[in-house]
């Protein structure tokens, strides 16, 4: 992202904007699995990363001036998504460029994602984009140092199904060699059943399922892998979670 970005403005109850915003919302999972893809890369695939959302100097109060953002190296827990602010405010006084910030999943207002060369998602930029004159929208191409599609179209990356298998497989021979890892908690008290069914992973979801992974388990908010799924609304994870336990020789205490 080029740091000669305009400032573009929009009314607060601009239709259109809060109608992509909520596409964005919608198909954020998407995203975020593409995000969590590169946890498992050495080398990135994703040459971008952002989400965007509104900030404040006082969230309290409705006279305060708002200023939609950009936030890099994203990470997302199932309620907050965390990142590096990529912008310099225009007003705001209490943000700086770079710092660490985080927002509830609700308050995203757009993502995007560049993926093999090709801008995906972008919501309200593709409705500003579809209002500017054709040198105007040279110039805010110019400035973004991306090749946009056009206004009309909203790229949803689709899910690697070949990388997500070879993660599942190699999963399957990790857990042959030490099954420890199917009960080891991560940050947060996560198992990786927690994390996978954040991730949208359905093919290591099926293997910690098939090798015993236990689907009740808690993190330390309470939460079971179900309500990970749920979060995002991974609908085959949620079904492959909510099947009758076959877990019936593993006990836990206080679940």
């Amino acid at each position: 992202m080029s740091e000669g970005n305009p400032v573009i403005f929009h009314e607060g109850d601009d239709s259109e904007i809060l109608q992509a915003s909520q596409k964005a919302r919608e198909t954020f999972r998407y995203f975020w699995n593409q995000v969590a893809l590169d946890f498992n890369r050495i080398i990135p695939a994703l040459e971008l990363a952002c989400v965007k959302a509104p900030f404040s100097d006082d969230i309290d109060n409705p006279q305060s001036p708002v200023e939609h953002m950009w936030i890099d190296q994203i990470n997302f827990d199932g309620i907050n998504v965390y990142g590096v602010l990529l912008n310099t405010p225009n007003s705001l006084t209490s943000l700086s460029q770079g710092d660490e910030v985080q927002i509830p999943i609700g308050n995203v207002s757009d993502w995007l994602c560049v993926l093999d060369g090709k801008v995906n998602g972008a919501h309200t930029i593709q409705v500003t984009r579809g209002r500017m004159a054709v040198a105007e929208l040279q110039d805010y191409d110019q400035a973004w140092g991306q090749d946009f599609p056009p206004p009309d179209t909203v790229l949803i990356p689709e899910h690697n199904g070949e990388f997500e298998d070879k993660i599942a497989n190699l999963l399957s021979e990790q857990i042959a060699k030490n099954p420890a890892i199917l009960t080891a908690t991560y940050d947060g008290g996560q198992t990786l059943l927690h994390l996978e069914a954040l991730h949208g992973r359905e093919p290591s979801v099926k293997v910690l399922l098939e090798q015993g992974a236990i689907r009740t388990m808690r993190c330390d908010r309470g939460w079971t892998p179900l309500d990970y799924a749920q979060s995002l609304e991974w609908t085959n994870i949620i079904q492959l979670l909510q099947e009758k336990s076959k877990d019936t020789h593993h006990h836990l205490n206080g679940i």
